[in-house]
Formats: C-alpha cells, sequence, structure tokens
C-alpha cells in the first residue's frame, strides 16, 4: 500500500530535503554546544572564518531558494507526476539502481565541477573563493557558497542526476534526503 504524505510527490521533493537539511544541521550545533567534543572551538570559528554565521544562513536559505525554483520548474517539465503507483511497479532493484545512477551521476558532476573550479584562476578568484571563506565550517554551511557555483554544482547536478537516472518525484525525495543528510 502506498504512504499518502497528504500532498503531491513534487512538493514534497521540493520541501523535505530543505526541512531535512535544517533539522540535521540544528541536531549537529546541539551536539557542537559540547565543548569538549568539538573538532574547533567557538574561538576557532571566531577568529579563522572569515564570513559570519548570518551571512552563511543567508547564501545557504538563498541556495535553497535557487534549488526549490529548479526542483518545480524540473518536475513541471518531466511531468513525471506518477509518483506512488509508478514507485508501486518499479521492483527494489531498479530502485536501487536508480539511486546508484543519480549518485555516480551527481558526485561526478560535483567533482569535475569543484576540481574545474579550483584549477580555473578567474573562476576561482571570483566564483569559488566564496566558498573557502568558511574556514571552520558551521554544520550548516555544507551549502555555503557563490551562487553561480550553488548552481551549477549542486542545483544543475541534483537536476542531471534526477534525470538520467530516470527516478519519479517520489523517489527523488529519498535520494535527495540521502544527499542532504550526506552534505549536512
Amino acid at each position: 500500500m502506498p504512504i499518502d504524505f497528504g500532498v503531491s510527490d513534487e512538493l514534497l521533493g521540493t520541501i523535505a530535503p530543505i526541512v531535512v537539511y535544517w533539522v540535521y544541521s540544528g541536531m549537529y550545533m546541539l551536539m557542537g554546544s559540547f565543548e569538549n567534543y568539538r573538532l574547533h572551538s567557538v574561538k576557532d570559528e571566531n577568529e579563522k572564518n572569515l564570513v559570519s554565521k548570518a551571512t552563511v544562513v543567508k547564501g545557504v536559505l538563498f541556495q535553497q531558494t535557487i534549488q526549490a525554483i529548479v526542483s518545480v520548474i524540473l518536475f513541471k517539465v518531466t511531468g513525471n507526476d506518477s509518483g506512488a503507483a509508478m514507485d508501486q511497479k518499479r521492483s527494489l532493484i531498479v530502485l536501487l539502481g536508480q539511486f546508484v545512477v543519480a549518485m555516480l551521476v551527481l558526485d561526478t558532476w560535483q567533482y569535475f565541477m569543484h576540481r574545474y573550479m579550483h584549477h580555473n584562476k578567474f573562476l576561482y578568484r571570483h566564483i569559488h573563493s566564496q566558498h573557502h571563506r568558511l574556514v571552520v565550517p558551521y554544520s550548516f554551511g555544507a551549502l555555503y557558497n557563490h551562487p553561480v557555483e550553488g548552481l551549477l554544482l549542486d542545483t544543475i547536478g541534483g537536476a542531471l542526476s534526477f534525470l538520467f537516472s530516470g527516478m519519479s518525484p517520489r523517489t527523488s525525495i529519498f535520494f535527495l534526503l540521502l544527499r542532504y543528510h550526506q552534505n549536512g
């Protein structure tokens, strides 16, 4: 019997990863309050980071807004709204295959784009260097980067992984939740 979330899979595929990102980040922030178990002290954060927590939060929220807009557009363009009924007909092997393809596409895309941003002096200086202003990372800083870099690496990478894997919006919910858990 399919799980009915009460909202469309497209809406869940857009909103759920953002909510999970902030929930996981909050959990890590709470764990970070135990100073003895931190990798970096609060003093390190304040001295080494070239950007404030507020700026990081604003940057991540902006990035997530762009991702949500692209997600809505992608779901509308693909017209892939069969969701639960389609997922019920797919075997576990097919779903696992879609996850593997999506992970390979996303990781390969992000690896080579990130590497290129380091090798191209113009891109590094004007775009990618923003990512390196966060020297001592915050749990919520995984998506902190220049908006162009966020669009190229995360948003387009996620869209390509969705398209190449052939997953439904419902399957993409679980893939993106896993992805954000990994980043956060």
